[in-house]
């Protein structure tokens, strides 16, 4: 087992013991780690600062959980990048309301029944998104409703740009899929 495991790991029993200041000790050698993580992501300090609290908070109660031959940094940025996802999944669908944008304003004047028919179709638009695998899903969204390169995608994410043009081509292939019925 190598010197960082072994320290981490005996770090992660003392928490579980109720060592306070082990905890602190943890929070403060790996905070500004996890918010440059989040915030590569979100582009926003104060959520940044939120969700690395989330992160912290939600690693916390699951440290009984954690299998103990993996290092507690894997957890750590694995809760991070899924509620960062999270986040920034449900901020995408409260943003796509644009007061300023002519179409939204039209479709204010638009039938009661094209209205009801474009709900349905972007709940159906998110619901898909929401059932891609988890990498998919935070390259897809992104690539798509962030307008990240590839080359940004793979530093946010530590993934090679090959794998992000794959899980693209593969989100985009599960989606039309799961939305066929609204491109015939």
């Amino acid at each position: 087992m190598n010197k960082d495991k072994t320290y981490s790991l005996l770090f992660i029993d003392r928490i579980k013991s109720g060592d306070e200041e082990a905890f602190k000790e943890f929070f403060f050698d790996h905070y500004n780690d996890v918010f440059r993580f989040i915030y590569r992501m979100t582009q926003n300090k104060e959520t940044s600062k939120d969700l690395t609290q989330d992160t912290f908070f939600n690693f916390y109660k699951s440290l009984d959980k954690l299998n103990p031959t993996i290092p507690p940094n894997y957890y750590l940025f694995r809760i991070a990048k899924n509620l960062t996802l999270n986040y920034l999944t449900r901020k995408e669908i409260v943003s796509n309301f644009d007061p300023d944008d002519e179409d939204t304003i039209n479709s204010f004047f638009e039938s009661p029944e094209s209205e009801y028919n474009a709900s349905f179709v972007e709940d159906d638009i998110q619901k898909a998104i929401q059932t891609l695998p988890n990498r998919c899903r935070a390259v897809f969204i992104l690539s798509r409703y962030h307008n990240l390169s590839y080359q940004e995608i793979s530093e946010t994410l530590e993934i090679s740009i090959q794998t992000v043009k794959n899980q693209i081509n593969k989100a985009i292939s599960i989606l039309r899929k799961k939305l066929s019925h609204y491109l015939d």
